[in-house]
């Protein structure tokens, strides 16, 4: 719930596509919303001007090369992803 890291660096989320399994399992134990849930909670912010969605990436590798490319990036990949180059914060 915060926008920036503890070093005050500027968090840059990137969300999976709606279709993604992992994207499902992040709204449901993460967020604890489904993905309409989410879909529509940012439909309410964009309606009233408040915030707009992070960009979302098709894909694991996709999700990974934001991450890498982008200050402050930060997004989630399917259990078993080939992921080099970031770190990993795995959630339980």
């Amino acid at each position: 719930q915060s926008a920036k890291f503890p070093n005050g660096e500027a968090a840059n989320p990137v969300y999976q596509s709606k279709e993604a399994d992992c994207r499902a399992a992040f709204d449901k134990f993460v967020l604890g919303k489904t993905v309409a849930g989410v879909e529509t909670y940012w439909q309410q912010q964009i309606f009233s001007g408040r915030e707009v969605p992070p960009p979302s990436r098709v894909g694991d590798e996709r999700v990974i090369a934001f991450v890498k490319s982008t200050p402050g990036g930060i997004g989630y990949v399917s259990v078993g992803a080939p992921v080099v180059g970031v770190k990993v914060v795995p959630i339980r």
